[in-house]
């Protein structure tokens, strides 16, 4: 009974953030979180960022590190559903001649459930926790090209039941300074599940190919987004049978996903306007989110996002919020500074 409900909770809040027709086809779910406010406001974790000094951007694109997050540290809040919460946490230092790394750890608590055995007498309360550490590698190839690889290591309670895996992320990066254009390659989540949880069978990871393209406006300061996901699986149709309505005869009528909608769940697209040097808006809108966990006859703001950030003294703030059911947000908060910039020079 403990398990069911276990099961039933983390099925709802977790898979659904990867989507529930391509969630729960691989173990760990709870690394396609986001590790940053900007990932949360922009709609998707695939963001390409040439020359950025936020090392949580290894934690999906190792190839983003590069030898301006020297001395960068990171910390990230998510404020998820309800009592469940995330962290992530990550550090990035740059060698010469060898390259820049990154080392960082994530964790979601999903807080106290009630456990009853078959017969319905209580057998008191249990928390369910995922965990990953991981290490990043990334280094320019030549002007344009960067690449990047990470391994992480992740640990899963969920009450007696424990598991252990390891999962690596790779990225390759090109970028083009005179055009102000970024093109991004990912597949992550390539791992291995070597301890199942107790009485199941050993489970694949959900690996995932994706793509984006991001670029600065000429004339404006704006910088849009285009991620592909999903990738590795380019026709995810399928039909609903239970739609309750029928035809004139009575019979139940199946509803058929069109292949433009098909194309479309592929696709987020997401913007940064700078008013200032130092303060930035974003936003983004996630179509797969939107269909697949908006009420069909209410969607309300269900897959868009927004967020923004700032810097303060020595300090970079952002917030990002994104709608994942009619009415229910997850927001998230990150904390971004260079050591080196509290340094005293002589």
């Amino acid at each position: 009974m403990k398990k069911i409900n276990l099961i039933l909770v983390i099925h709802y809040l977790l898979i659904n953030n990867i989507f529930s027709q391509i969630g729960g086809r691989g173990a760990y779910a709870f690394l396609n979180m986001p590790s940053n406010a900007l990932s949360v406001a922009l709609g998707s974790n695939f963001i390409s960022a040439a020359n950025h000094k936020d090392a949580s951007l290894s934690w999906n694109n190792p190839a983003a590190l590069n030898k301006n997050m020297h001395q960068s540290v990171s910390v990230t809040y998510n404020n998820y559903v309800s009592d469940i919460n995330s962290g992530y946490f990550s550090y990035a230092r740059h060698f010469k001649k060898i390259g820049t790394f990154s080392a960082g750890a994530m964790f979601i608590n999903y807080g106290k459930f009630d456990g009853y055995n078959p017969a319905g007498i209580s057998t008191g309360t249990f928390t369910a926790k995922d965990q990953s550490f991981h290490i990043s590698y990334g280094n320019q190839y030549n002007s344009k090209l960067s690449y990047g690889g990470s391994i992480k290591y992740v640990y899963s309670i969920y009450e007696a039941f424990v598991s252990g895996g390891l999962s690596t992320d790779f990225s390759g990066m090109y970028h083009d300074t005179l055009n102000k254009l970024t093109m991004t390659a990912f597949v992550r989540n390539l791992g291995y599940q070597f301890i199942p949880y107790s009485g199941t069978e050993r489970q694949n990871l959900a690996t995932e190919i994706a793509f984006s393209i991001s670029k600065r406006l000429e004339h404006l300061p704006f910088t849009y987004h285009a991620i592909f996901h999903n990738l590795q699986r380019p026709d995810m149709r399928y039909s609903v049978n239970n739609t309750g309505q029928k035809d004139e005869f009575g019979n139940s009528l199946n509803k058929e996903m069109t292949m433009g909608d098909n194309i479309l769940r592929h696709i987020t697209v997401g913007g940064e306007l700078n008013f200032t040097k130092h303060f930035v808006v974003r936003f983004g809108y996630n179509h797969m989110r939107r269909k697949e966990l908006g009420q069909e006859q209410r969607r309300g703001t269900t897959g868009f996002s927004w967020g923004l950030g700032f810097k303060a003294q020595k300090i970079n703030f952002s917030y990002g919020s994104a709608t994942y059911f009619p009415g229910i947000n997850s927001n998230q908060f990150s904390v971004m500074l260079n050591l080196n910039d509290f340094y005293t020079k002589k």
